[in-house]
């Protein structure tokens, strides 16, 4: 993928949250600190968001007008009920609609939706394959 939206952020970043410093992905696990630390004193965390943190704003509105645009939706591997983002659904305004769930999920679907009661990495491995891409 080329233009994600990372609106939870990403575990391959780190940082300080005194003085920003970014540390790569690894060092958390590298250092003997139980919690590790930048050399100004603060705390290293990983650059997502967690329980209750606002999403970054910039993310959310990339992705809103990415899912508002586009002709297609894939929605896959999620129960869809963490919001505020199960409720970016409503802005698609497309007409295709593809649910990979293994379970029935609670949305508006009309009669070019297609659903697959299948595990996402089930389905995209079997789709790689019929395209001849070695995963």
């Amino acid at each position: 993928s080329r233009n994600v939206c990372e609106i939870h952020g990403s575990a391959l970043r780190n940082y300080c949250v005194r003085c920003g410093k970014t540390y790569p992905a690894d060092y958390i696990f590298e250092t003997e600190e139980p919690v590790p630390h930048c050399a100004c004193g603060g705390m290293i965390r990983p650059d997502i968001t967690l329980y209750e943190e606002g999403l970054p704003e910039d993310a959310v509105r990339r992705a809103v007008e990415a899912i508002g645009g586009a002709d297609m939706l894939i929605i896959g591997g999620t129960s869809l009920t963490v919001y505020p983002a199960a409720s970016y659904i409503d802005y698609f305004r497309g007409k295709y609609l593809v649910i990979i769930n293994r379970d029935e999920l609670n949305i508006r679907k009309n009669a070019d939706t297609l659903v697959i009661h299948e595990k996402i990495g089930e389905v995209f491995t079997r789709v790689a394959a019929l395209q001849g891409i070695q995963l």
